[in-house]
């Protein structure tokens, strides 16, 4: 499902240069469940970035579903995050002036996608306990409530890789629960998922645990 190869990306700061990404060999198959933990400032997220094609790599090669992503053009990286691949950012990423539900269904609307999505926007809200939240605007959620929102927003069209950037930061130990939970179900059905976390007692028993550490990812 996803691999790469040698992939490195770098960083110049006060005039030095340091590895953010540092040659990292990574495999995912059909159906796993990753974590990857690892320091802040340990380059999670700029490999989030990369594996997602947000970023380009200075150097090495990635594939997705066999196929070499690599040097996709940005037409081809975004029907790709379109159709295939869901990227959770760190962070809150929900549009002001939207509703819940729209902020959902927008993004997918606007690459064609009508056909049943707000019917499954509402089962995912009703999933997470947010369906009565439906018509709210992301000023009236607390911040963990923006957070589920997000993540349904990931799910809603059925990607096959959830690629999720500290996706139980703003969640209470409940919340956080339900979620993993819900990651785990759809990992069973055949989704593939990455999670990067600092909260270890996310790390389940059937997961793939990975660390990461000055750009440099191994098998935890």
């Amino acid at each position: 499902m996803l691999r790469t190869k040698q992939l490195t990306k770098s960083f110049s700061r006060q005039e030095k240069t340091f590895e953010a990404v540092d040659h990292v060999d990574f495999s995912l198959d059909k159906g796993e469940f990753c974590i990857l933990t690892g320091p802040s400032g340990c380059g999670k997220s700029t490999f989030f970035h990369l594996v997602c094609g947000i970023t380009k790599a200075d150097s090495g090669e990635i594939f997705f579903n066999g196929e070499d992503i690599t040097n996709y053009s940005e037409k081809q990286l975004t029907e790709l995050r379109a159709n295939k691949v869901s990227y959770i950012l760190q962070g809150d990423s929900l549009l002001s002036n939207f509703t819940v539900l729209e902020n959902i269904c927008l993004p997918h609307k606007l690459c064609g996608r009508y056909e049943g999505l707000e019917e499954k926007a509402m089962e995912l809200l009703r999933e997470f306990g947010l369906d009565t939240m439906a018509y709210d605007y992301p000023s009236n959620l607390s911040g963990g409530e923006r957070r589920r929102v997000a993540i349904a927003r990931a799910f809603v069209h059925g990607p096959e890789l959830v690629v999720a950037d500290e996706p139980t930061s703003d969640l209470d130990e409940e919340n956080t629960a339900m979620i993993m939970d819900y990651f785990q179900r759809q990992a069973a059905e055949g989704k593939t998922i990455i999670i990067s976390t600092h909260d270890l007692s996310c790390i389940r028993p059937d997961m793939i645990h990975y660390v990461m550490k000055k750009g440099v990812i191994t098998r935890a």
